[in-house]
């Protein structure tokens, strides 16, 4: 059976790549999500078992606010970086996913570049700079897991 995290990320990939219908199937358990916005009437599908989470609806409207760099602290000037969905954080320094190598604590980073990745069911969600800064903190551990929002990274403007 899928855990909710799974459940979250899948849902959050559908979102994001506007997918209209999605059916996922485990062992005797069906789970099916339909976009309020889809297009035509969804194909009747075999019947199977159907679980209904309550945790969906919730699931579906944390994932429609994309996660993006929190505002500098009053007392700081630092931008803190979070994860944009719950899965596996790659932080390390010359960390590469058929990427570039991610850059390491004290390293000036342009705006847009790569500072780190979240891979969430196989699929590598980006975390960016939002404007030239040097990355002063990473706060977590290279390949751990993290949940939507938690902070990984923190970056002092130039």
């Amino acid at each position: 059976m899928l855990d909710l995290e799974s459940l979250i990320a899948i849902l959050e990939a559908c979102k994001k790549n506007k997918i209209a219908e999605l059916i996922v199937r485990k062992d005797s358990v069906e789970i099916r999500t339909v976009s309020p916005s889809g297009g035509a009437a969804p194909a009747a599908a075999a019947p199977q078992p159907q679980v209904s989470l309550p945790a969906e609806e919730e699931a579906e409207e944390e994932a429609a606010a994309p996660a993006k760099p929190a505002e500098p602290a009053a007392s700081t000037n630092v931008i803190q970086l979070t994860a944009p969905t719950p899965g596996v954080a790659y932080v390390h320094p010359g960390t590469t996913v058929d990427r570039e190598p991610l850059p390491k604590e004290g390293d000036v980073v342009e705006a847009g570049q790569v500072v780190g990745l979240v891979e969430a069911m196989k699929l590598f969600n980006e975390v960016t700079a939002p404007k030239k800064a040097k990355l002063s903190k990473i706060l977590v551990e290279n390949e751990e897991i993290v949940k939507t929002g938690d902070v990984l990274i923190e970056l002092e403007p130039l």
